[in-house]
């Protein structure tokens, strides 16, 4: 009996040796969620989805992409009903829709096809406009869209610069 436990303790002390601490430290500066949602597809609007959705981290399902778009620059108020439609360099192309809060995410496998440099139009009410350059690996929008804007950061993405 005490040879199984033995076993089963050094089985967990493997799997928890196993964990990327760069990437739990990163999660845990992220703080805890303070947004009025419980976790699920509204909660941490404007926080880099992908952070805790891939493979190994906080969050049980793994995304492909995610993020969220606001309406304008301020105030911060998510923008739903956009459509994001991303293409490949290939002609590939595949769209999704803001929900009520302005986030928008693919699930592990739901990219198909499309493969990077990601290129990004939104569109909304028949208004469109494109990111300037392509996505070339990250997958989560506010890794590089952080506020507030500046020399390494373009800001939040919003549908309209004007208020």
């Amino acid at each position: 009996m005490r040879r199984g436990s033995l076993t089963v303790a050094a089985a967990l002390t493997l799997a928890s040796a196993c964990k990327d601490p760069v990437l739990e430290a990163r999660v845990e500066a992220l703080g805890p969620d303070t947004g009025p949602y419980p976790a699920g597809p509204n909660h941490r609007a404007g926080a880099p989805c992908t952070l805790c959705h891939m493979e190994g981290s906080a969050a049980s399902s793994p995304f492909d992409l995610g993020g969220t778009v606001y309406a304008r620059v301020s105030p911060k108020q998510g923008l739903g009903g956009v459509k994001v439609r991303l293409f490949d360099n290939e002609g590939d192309e595949l769209g999704v829709v803001t929900n009520e809060v302005g986030n928008f995410f693919l699930r592990k496998g739901e990219l198909g096809p499309i493969d990077f440099p990601i290129w990004v139009e939104l569109e909304y009410q028949g208004e469109v406009t494109a990111m300037q350059a392509p996505i070339f690996r990250e997958r989560s929008c506010a890794s590089c869209h952080t506020d507030p804007a500046g020399p390494t950061s373009p800001g939040h993405v919003y549908f309209r610069e004007e208020p």
